[in-house]
């Protein structure tokens, strides 16, 4: 993709935006934090009350004084393992029209399934957006490349997903604990492929 942005962050009351990046700076990215969004506004899609997450559904809610937190689910799917060069991916949706995103060069576009695309930093490698082809809504971006402060102030964790791709390395050698299980006892629920499917 060639240098561009996105789309512009609409103000918000604390003037205080989510920034993020990949390692080296190329894709740099900024949206505002979910308590800024209004979600009385009538031009808001009713997405937003499955994105966003209240303080009485978080599970630390006094992280990040109690306000609406974005949603966030690990992935245990084979792709995003093996693109990211990592045991477990995490990811938030956020929506375009709040994402300004600027590439300072061309990056990268791998076609990992037949539904989607992953975009990467080409200098230095980082894994930064997933594109459904399905949603001209908005993108996932990876956790990871957030860097403001206090992460867990702005997202919520609320589940594990397409667990089934890393059944294989969830117990160790005899079935018993170790390998990922440790990562997946966290009370958070778990499901065998996105999170609309059945729980493992």
């Amino acid at each position: 993709m060639e240098s561009s942005k996105t789309a512009q962050v609409p103000s918000t009351s604390s003037n205080e935006t989510i920034k993020g990046q990949c390692r080296c700076g190329c894709i740099t990215y900024e949206f505002p934090k979910a308590s800024d969004i209004d979600l009385n506004d009538k031009n808001l899609s009713e997405s937003y009350n499955t994105i966003i997450i209240p303080p009485e559904k978080q599970k630390f809610p006094e992280r990040g004084g109690r306000s609406n937190k974005w949603r966030a689910s690990h992935c245990h799917c084979a792709a995003c393992r093996q693109t990211a060069g990592a045991l477990v991916v995490s990811w938030t949706y956020i929506p375009l029209k709040h994402l300004t995103v600027t590439r300072k060069e061309k990056t990268g576009m791998y076609r990992a399934s037949n539904r989607a695309s992953r975009e990467f930093c080409l200098i230095c490698g980082a894994a930064v957006f997933f594109h459904d082809d399905g949603d001209t809504n908005g993108t996932d971006l990876t956790l990871a490349t957030i860097t403001t402060p206090r992460l867990f102030d702005y997202f919520e964790l609320v589940g594990h997903i397409w667990v089934e791709d890393a059944a294989d390395i969830i117990l160790d050698e005899d079935g018993k604990g170790g390998g990922l299980a440790t990562i997946l006892n966290d009370g958070l629920p778990r499901t065998k492929q996105d999170s609309a499917s059945e729980a493992y």
